[in-house]
């Protein structure tokens, strides 16, 4: 459903996540970013069940920060002069949050509308 604003965001994320992984040496970030890929990427066919979405995007908004992490560890220790890191590889795994967390700002309204809408359906009566 890719009218939902929140399918865009998802997507970008997952793209932002492969761009990263692809583009590494070692095989755990390629691990936790491909993770991360397949969360944001599921994601997205989850549109008629927006509780789960909000809660794979939190997991997926975790398995960022834990790439982003892997990133930064080594950015810390006191061995610069070795250091090959791309600029955009460290930049990447937080953008994928901020995507993330506007896909469930979104999701949040999508939801507040369903429910705004339930409130005037009249109830079914059982026979």
């Amino acid at each position: 459903m890719w009218q939902r604003i929140q399918t865009l965001y998802m997507a970008l994320a997952a793209l932002c996540l492969f761009i990263v992984g692809a583009a590494n040496e070692t095989a755990w970030t390629s691990l936790i970013a491909g993770l991360g890929v397949a969360l944001f990427t599921a994601n997205t066919t989850y549109f008629r069940y927006r509780q789960r979405q909000f809660v794979v995007n939190r997991i997926g908004i975790i398995v960022a920060f834990a790439l982003e992490a892997v990133y930064l560890i080594p950015v810390f220790n006191a061995d610069l002069e070795s250091q090959t890191q791309k600029p955009w590889a460290l930049a990447l795994p937080l953008v994928a949050v901020v995507l993330a967390s506007m896909a469930n700002r979104a999701i949040q309204v999508d939801e507040a509308k369903v429910r705004e809408a339930d409130r005037f359906r009249p109830k079914a009566k059982k026979k």
